[in-house]
């Protein structure tokens, strides 16, 4: 059976027609001219609308029509049949709406049966989902989730902090990013899935959601022995891209943040501002079908969380956190109560072979977990990597420049937990040790090899203010041993304020207090290469021995 559509179109063309005179003579103010311009707006939607619906409709017709072979044709014929009949039905039914609101529109009495959506679209899009979904038609683009274009925004990766007991963003971690996109990925799947069942699957969806992040600060610092300093910067822009499908196993992402430090040939900081790939990754899972996955691109990689309520980076974190271009290979059991863990190799930036290649890796194993009964949620993990002297505290503070040759690798492990005694309290303890000393020629302390080791504690209470806003305090005290030449304290104090004033949002203020070596203490330093601010960066490192204060006022903007 054919569809006819013309008749139906200018039918529809002839009740704007006849209707038109009649709204301009009973609107006689501007109110009711501002009213007839809407309505007129949505009887032409409407139309185009209809009329897409019915070509659509008249296209899979004649393409079910050519494909069906003729033992088939009799129940094919009478399937077309019937999804005529329900269009025609359908579009009766739109036809008498459109006449009532026309009417209602006209005379300005209300519509019993408005319930302030547009009928039309609501019932025909549903009904032409079912027929399209029958005739295993799809849809070139989004309706829903996470938009009805190719390119959409939000929400920042890692939002909200993976602490417990708060709702704040607070140096959310930055590792284990390709996990939180493949939970991310599966959240969106199950909303899709919900919404229209098959037709919503992928792969016909895929996605570039764009977020990020703006963060600037206001910061003072009395270091002991100088003059004390205050400075304004943008300390954090990045943006962040994701791109979701169009296989459902397969992922990407990319990071491109900017450095707001001098350039090595010219001091003047705001002019340097220079974007760089932070990191760019390939994942593949898809953790509604398994619990495995596999990673290949730069990326920090498992070693360690450090996560922090605080404002500043936390002391292990500036000592053992990597990056690297590896390949990984992980796992997450999909329950609230279970493991997740990793394995992955990578060519550090130093070596102890004569030659460089593939030469250090590493494990990562947690377990999650969520006792409902005693109000206590949160995860313990380990982790081990072959060469510490391949992280970035290392390489930046300590000197081990690219591909530089060192006596011997010195393995490290990583211990840490994250735990939530409800909504109100939650703990955090992070600790990163040298299993073995390096050689004195690499890095010493008081004239042997080093060992270094730092670990990080913190206590927050979360409570809310002004008007139901998130907000907690939080204490921390570090301590780190033999860790002279990178620049970092022996011991540090912190104190945080943190709160969220504005939807996506974090006004923070931080104090810290930090202890440094002794005087007597003597370490070797960075010659010639690339140092961090506070570094050591002559041949012999030595220490004030005095304390360091500072107080930190930051705004985050995240999008």
């Amino acid at each position: 059976m054919k569809i006819r559509s013309t008749p139906l179109i200018i039918a529809l063309c002839l009740m704007l027609g006849v209707f038109t005179p009649t709204f301009a003579a009973a609107a006689t103010d501007s109110e009711k001219i501002e009213q007839l311009s809407a309505q007129t707006k949505l009887l032409l939607e409407q139309v185009e609308r209809l009329q897409k619906e019915v070509t659509t409709l008249k296209s899979q017709q004649i393409s079910q029509t050519q494909s069906t072979k003729a033992a088939t044709a009799q129940p094919t014929a009478s399937k077309s049949t019937h999804q005529h009949g329900v269009l025609q039905s359908k579009s009766a039914e739109i036809k008498k709406k459109q006449q009532a609101q026309a009417t209602y529109a006209a005379t300005g009495a209300v519509d019993p049966d408005d319930t302030g959506h547009d009928v039309q679209a609501s019932l025909s899009r549903e009904e032409l989902i079912k027929l399209i979904a029958e005739q295993k038609e799809y849809l070139p683009f989004d309706i829903d989730v996470p938009g009805q274009s190719f390119v959409s925004t939000g929400p920042y990766v890692g939002v909200p902090i993976q602490f417990a007991g708060s709702e704040l963003v607070v140096n959310s971690p930055s590792v284990n990013t390709d996990m939180q996109l493949l939970d991310i990925r599966k959240t969106i799947h199950k909303q899709l899935m919900a919404m229209g069942g098959e037709i919503f699957a992928e792969p016909y969806h895929s996605h570039l959601l764009l977020s990020g992040i703006v963060e600037a600060q206001a910061s003072y610092e009395n270091v002991g022995g100088s003059p004390s300093t205050t400075n304004i910067d943008v300390t954090n822009m990045s943006l962040d891209a994701f791109f979701i499908g169009p296989s459902p196993w397969t992922l990407g992402f990319v990071e491109l943040s900017f450095n707001n430090g001098p350039s090595a040939n010219n001091a003047y900081v705001v002019s340097n501002s220079s974007v760089y790939v932070n990191k760019a990754f390939i994942t593949i899972g898809d953790f509604y079908r398994s619990p495995f996955y596999g990673t290949v691109g730069q990326y920090y990689v498992p070693f360690g969380q450090y996560s922090s309520m605080m404002v500043s980076d936390t002391l292990p974190k500036l000592m053992a956190r990597t990056k690297a271009r590896a390949i990984l290979v992980g796992f997450e059991q999909q329950v609230e109560t279970g493991f997740y863990g990793s394995v992955y190799i990578f060519r550090g930036d130093s070596h102890a072979a004569s030659v460089d290649k593939v030469n250090n890796g590493g494990a990562n194993l947690v377990f999650k977990f969520n006792q409902t009964a005693l109000h206590l949620h949160g995860e313990i993990g380990a982790g081990v990597i072959a060469n510490l002297a391949d992280s970035a505290g290392m390489q930046s503070g300590n000197g081990f420049s690219a591909y530089e040759q060192i006596v011997h690798r010195v393995p490290a492990y990583n211990l840490r937990t994250i735990l939530g005694l409800g909504t109100k309290w939650s703990f955090i303890g992070e600790l990163v040790t040298a299993s073995t000393r390096f050689n004195p020629n690499d890095m010493s302390f008081n004239g042997r090899g080093a060992r270094p080791w730092a670990f990080d504690t913190q206590l927050g209470y979360s409570f809310r203010i002004l008007d139901n806003k998130p907000s907690n305090v939080g204490i921390g005290y570090a301590k780190t041993h033999e860790a002279l030449s990178l620049g970092l304290p022996t011991t540090r104090y912190s104190l945080v304020f943190n709160t969220s004033l504005w939807r996506n949002t974090l006004q923070s203020l931080e104090f810290t207090h930090d202890k440094n070596y002794a005087a007597s203490n003597i370490a070797n330093g960075p010659v010639g290469a690339e140092a961090t601010p506070g570094a050591c960066t002559a041949t012999t490192c030595t220490s004030t021995g005095k304390s360091d204060n500072g107080v930190i006022a930051q705004f985050d903007y995240y999008f």
